[in-house]
């Protein structure tokens, strides 16, 4: 991947193949500074809530009104209570309606019906990954586990959406079935024609043949980088689905004190890099060319 450049990397637009590589501005890393102005995108966490100063502030506010108003301690103790937990309450209620809706805002924007196979397969088992993590950070209980599966979310998010571009630039790349064959015979029948031409006619046809040489030797070179990408996805889907029986492990164990975190996170490390390795195998455009 190349270094960022200073200005805005713009994001990839839906309904256009990822088909670039390491030329391509969307292949480029954010540059601090727009790193740096991109807003909080993190879901609401129970456990920020639980320490935030809202609610000390409130469980405070809960007891002094019941001092104030001589309710005794015990009652001031309770609305202190009851200030804390509405805190919570509406922390864990804001984190799973946003959940719902960042669900909703994605699901329409991988379709795997618009490409062939072996494409929409790959594209579904990413969805179905995707959907399993989702339902895992839903069903979480609340607490330290359920804010990381919340947050690692969004990583999985972006995954699945690199995952179904590098699909739809695969499909572009591999083209309809057969035409490579197609050509070659092409190739052949022009060769045999040519061979026995003469004159004017015969360097005609030559040209037409060096034409369809250098056709043939660019599909086989699309077929090949197109295969190369589809073996990759087939590891990447393998990823994914380790990575959500890692996620409903780590939900088991979210009541133990101290679960473990680090298998998750190297699970998504390693979908990372295997993305980024994946998305430098892609033909970049000629110079001067835009992109897609």
């Amino acid at each position: 991947m190349t270094a960022a450049t200073a200005g805005a990397v713009p994001d990839i637009p839906a309904g256009v193949p990822f088909a670039c590589g390491a030329g391509c501005p969307w292949s480029r890393a954010y540059p601090l500074d727009v790193l740096e102005k991109r807003p909080d995108n993190r879901l609401p966490s129970v456990a920020r809530a639980a320490t935030s100063p809202t609610a000390i502030v409130l469980a405070g506010a809960g007891t002094a009104v019941g001092e104030a108003a001589h309710l005794g301690t015990a009652i001031a103790l309770v609305l202190g209570a009851a200030g804390y937990g509405g805190r919570v309450a509406w922390a864990a209620v804001r984190r799973r309606v946003a959940l719902r809706r960042r669900g909703r805002r994605h699901l329409a924007r991988v379709d795997p019906w618009s490409v062939p196979e072996p494409w929409r397969g790959y594209t579904t088992r990413a969805l179905d990954a995707r959907k399993a993590v989702r339902q895992l950070a839903r069903d979480c209980p609340p607490g330290p586990v359920a804010d990381y599966l919340s947050n690692a979310l969004a990583q999985v998010e972006s995954a699945v959406e690199e995952y179904w571009a590098l699909a739809r630039s695969g499909a572009a790349l591999a083209g309809p079935p057969g035409r490579s064959h197609k050509v070659a015979q092409e190739l052949d029948a022009a060769q045999s024609v040519a061979a026995a031409a003469q004159g004017a006619e015969k360097a005609v046809l030559e040209s037409g043949e060096d034409a369809l040489a250098s056709e043939l030797r660019s599909l086989r070179h699309l077929d090949s980088v197109a295969a190369l990408v589809s073996a990759r996805l087939s590891t990447l889907s393998a990823q994914l689905e380790s990575l959500v029986a890692a996620a409903g492990e780590l939900v088991v164990s979210a009541g133990i004190p101290g679960a473990d975190l680090s298998v998750v996170a190297s699970q998504l490390t390693n979908l990372t890099r295997a993305l980024e390795e994946t998305r430098r195998i892609m033909p970049a455009p000629a110079p001067g060319e835009a992109p897609g």
